[in-house]
């Protein structure tokens, strides 16, 4: 079995057996790997508390050819982030950013930018940055990793130039802006004010740690909430099972009535 070394960030984990975990990493150099970390549940496990969610650390593995589970050799810890621990609005938003990368990629798909992504989105919220805005800026930047780019200046049903003096729409299953003649005939047009239509512009194109850092007033936050997260449910095919958490501490809206989670 060949040892591999590369940074990884715990994204979960589950017990296995009496004294082993099964961890769920994404590493920089081969994305989401499962490995078993023998005895790490013992009282003296030479893991200690390296294997806790969030843990940004450097994965020594042996790599089972074929096989989609592995085995930790070590793993050093690099960051904590443990102040995402002590806080239930940031341990929940933390929960919420690594679920919603969990449900996206499969093992052995290339991370590509999404292992720098994850690191910075822990940061700006262990960093105390306001973390609607921060999650905000997070789905946009992952979605369009993922590949969903939405149209921002055109209608996506008449192909028109659209005015932001006109009350537009967005389209999560036609991927962009809905004009008011095209808004009834699309099949789930969401509200988008001028203030959230420029944040999603402006996230495209910004790093998250600037995107992160855009002042937005309510009701633009409510959109974006609702609208990227039916975005990501259309882009990914499954909901996100770590909203309910945040919406219980009051940090994301509750979808609209009738909408799956």
């Amino acid at each position: 079995m060949p040892l591999k070394v590369t940074p990884a960030i715990v994204i979960g984990g589950h017990n296995l057996g009496e004294a082993d975990r099964i961890v769920v990493f994404f590493s920089r150099a081969a994305g989401k790997v499962r490995a078993v970390a023998a005895g790490a549940r013992r009282i003296r496990s030479r893991f200690g508390g390296s294997l806790e969610l969030f843990t940004h650390g450097r994965l020594l593995y042996f790599e089972r050819p074929n096989r989609d589970l592995h085995r930790v050799s070590e793993y050093a810890i690099l960051h904590p982030y443990a102040g995402l621990r002590t806080e239930l609005v940031r341990l929940a938003a933390g929960a919420y950013a690594v679920d919603l990368l969990r449900g996206a990629v499969e093992e052995g798909e290339p991370p590509g930018g999404l292992f720098d992504l994850l690191l910075a989105i822990l940061s700006e919220l262990e960093e105390g940055r306001p973390v609607e805005v921060a999650l905000r800026a997070y789905e946009v930047r992952l979605l369009a990793l993922l590949g969903y780019l939405p149209e921002l200046d055109r209608c996506v049903g008449c192909r028109g130039a659209v005015r932001e003096a006109a009350p537009l729409a967005f389209s999560p299953r036609q991927g962009g802006l809905v004009c008011p003649a095209c808004r009834a005939a699309a099949p789930d047009p969401f509200p988008l004010g001028r203030e959230a239509l420029g944040f999603l512009r402006g996230a495209l194109r910004a790093e998250l740690r600037a995107a992160a850092r855009a002042a937005l007033p309510p009701r633009a936050l409510e959109e974006l909430g609702i609208l990227l997260r039916a975005a990501y449910q259309e882009r990914v095919g499954r909901p996100v099972r770590a909203a309910a958490f945040l919406e219980s501490v009051a940090v994301i809206p509750a979808p609209p009535a009738g909408e799956s989670r």
